[in-house]
């Protein structure tokens, strides 16, 4: 059975190069050919990449970043390099959004809520409670589902702006705070959320019934400390890594919306690839994401359970809600869906839902 499956995502990923190849204007060629071109460049190319990741290997999204880094530097034979700059180096998302469709910089593995707000379409990776676990996420959004990962690629290339490479799935959004356990909207309310920049986050928040507040990330730990918020949505390893512990004792892993970052390339970088770098561009991403995914969804999601509770903190997994809670949840942000279905656009959201319908009709 492994087999199988391993010889079907070789097969998806391989249609999945052809018809990113076509996106690109391109003709397909195999990563054999990519390998054989790319010795023709004479000079090594350097493509430099932001991202807000710490650049440890147990980040989640550092780990994508670093094996698709590698991919490309070996099948390019080390005639395209890519340096990382990790940790916000090059300033905040909107910086290095605003960088790579200025062409400052080359590639950006930025938050999809961040690049949203140039491409509104991106809003699909955001829509609450969509996804039950990673699995289906992967299954939905992944680059072995091409109805999704199509209509997407034509939304962000077909504004000229950039170009949309992959996504690279990280741990889903939980809720920590420092008042109470949280199970079901009615224990939001009275509380206010740090949430992220961005419409969405403050519509599902309300939503479910608590109040709202922007705070940068960097002021997280001092506003929860004085009380300014109460709490905010973050996976757990970003929670435990920046020790958030001290202050929040109560933690639940609601799968709210998975944290989702996005490659896309600037346009002058794209444009100084051959067809068959490009191939290889796209099978490293398409390779890195998989990996990543068995990675975030096998270790990484889990990893941190038993440090937090050694820390004081309780934790709610979400295999401990019931099924009344969640679908508690699920209705209290119905309008938030209704309100950004025609945002997000027909094209993409037709194939978000229809992919959707169909994992889960196939998992009964």
């Amino acid at each position: 059975m492994k087999a199988i499956q391993k010889l079907a995502g070789a097969l998806a990923a391989a249609v999945l190069v052809l018809s990113f190849a076509a996106c690109g204007g391109s003709g397909s060629k195999s990563s054999g050919e990519s390998a054989d071109r790319s010795v023709a460049r004479t000079q090594p190319l350097t493509l430099r990449l932001g991202c807000l990741g710490s650049g440890r290997e147990d980040d989640c999204q550092s780990y994508p970043i670093g094996k698709f880094k590698e991919i490309v530097e070996s099948r390019s034979n080390g005639m395209i390099k890519v340096d990382v700059f990790p940790d916000g180096q090059l300033g905040g998302e909107p910086d290095m959004m605003d960088q790579v469709l200025t062409g400052y910089l080359d590639v950006g593995c930025l938050s999809a809520n961040v690049l949203a707000t140039v491409w509104p379409q991106l809003y699909v990776y955001n829509l609450p409670f969509a996804f039950s676990n990673l699995t289906e996420f992967w299954q939905v959004c992944g680059s072995e589902n091409p109805e999704f990962l199509n209509a997407v690629t034509a939304a962000v290339d077909g504004s000229g702006k950039a170009k949309f490479i992959s996504s690279f799935s990280a741990e889903f959004r939980g809720c920590q705070n420092t008042k109470r356990p949280i199970r079901k909207p009615a224990d939001f309310r009275g509380l206010t959320f740090r949430v992220m920049a961005g419409e969405i986050f403050t519509d599902i928040f309300r939503a479910l019934g608590a109040s709202t507040a922007t705070v940068p990330f960097g002021e997280l730990y001092t506003a929860l400390q004085q009380g300014v918020v109460d709490g905010e949505d973050i996976g757990f390893s970003m929670f435990y890594d920046n020790k958030l512990y001290e202050v929040e004792k109560y933690a639940t892993q609601f799968n709210i919306t998975p944290t989702v970052n996005a490659l896309i390339f600037s346009n002058s970088a794209w444009n100084k690839l051959s067809d068959a770098e490009r191939a290889i561009i796209y099978e490293a991403a398409a390779e890195a994401e998989k990996r990543s995914f068995d990675v975030v969804n096998n270790v990484l999601s889990v990893k941190y359970f038993e440090p937090m509770a050694e820390k004081g903190v309780t934790v709610i997994k979400n295999s401990d809600l019931t099924a009344d809670e969640i679908n508690a949840c699920r209705e209290a942000v119905r309008p938030v869906w209704t309100k950004f279905e025609p945002v997000i656009g027909s094209a993409v959201y037709s194939a978000f839902s229809s992919s959707v319908d169909r994992v889960r009709s196939a998992a009964k």
